[in-house]
């Protein structure tokens, strides 16, 4: 009999009064790409790592790692402002940009990165970019009306959240779509470093 593995990643979300703006912004953002898949509302989060899929066995060492990192670092604050795209002049996602404490956050990927090597992780090559996934393109691959989405969002400003725990979350696909549910809720708990 073959162990059952669950499909993992860790992010941090940007709590409800964002989730709420953000919401508003995008119903009339919509209106621009009809054709992309739009990210559920609750289902939108700033992604730290993307585990994919996980022994059934390794989750309480996954989890392990993300306390001990957890436990190093103190509670952030992430604004959320501004739309783009990646993909340049044939853009796949729409996103929303974090500004705020970006270089902490950096460094809790980093070391979240580190840590998980040790439960089989391969970090990723490309530079960590924080984000807030909006809409991919269609099955197409690419889809001008992203550009134009962006556009609209570009003056927008969704407020800001004191990030106060990271979150295991894992993706469970059904005939309606991938939604996600929260594994593990790992608080951030170190002491604020001493200004210099």
């Amino acid at each position: 009999m073959t162990e059952g593995t669950r499909r993992l990643f860790i992010a941090v979300d940007p709590g409800e009064a964002c989730h709420a703006r953000i919401t508003s912004a995008v119903g009339l953002a919509r209106a621009h790409a009809p054709r992309a898949r739009w990210v559920r509302p609750e289902g939108i989060h700033v992604t730290l790592v993307f585990l994919g899929a996980v022994a059934e066995s390794l989750v309480p060492a996954v989890v392990a790692k993300m306390e001990d990192v957890a436990g190093r670092h103190a509670p952030l604050t992430l604004r959320f402002e501004g739309a783009g795209c990646f993909g340049g002049r044939k853009p796949r996602v729409l996103w929303i940009s974090v500004a705020g404490d970006v270089p902490a956050l950096g460094l809790v990927q980093k070391e979240l990165s580190e840590a998980l090597t040790e439960v089989g992780y391969v970090p990723e090559e490309r530079l960590f970019s924080p984000h807030l996934t909006l809409a991919r393109a269609g099955f197409g691959g690419t889809d001008a009306g992203l550009w134009a989405a962006a556009r609209s969002l570009a003056a927008e400003s969704f407020g800001e959240v004191e990030v106060r725990e990271l979150v295991l979350y894992e993706s469970v696909l059904s005939a309606a779509g991938a939604h996600y549910e929260a594994v593990a809720r790992l608080p951030l708990g170190g002491a604020p470093a001493p200004l210099h």
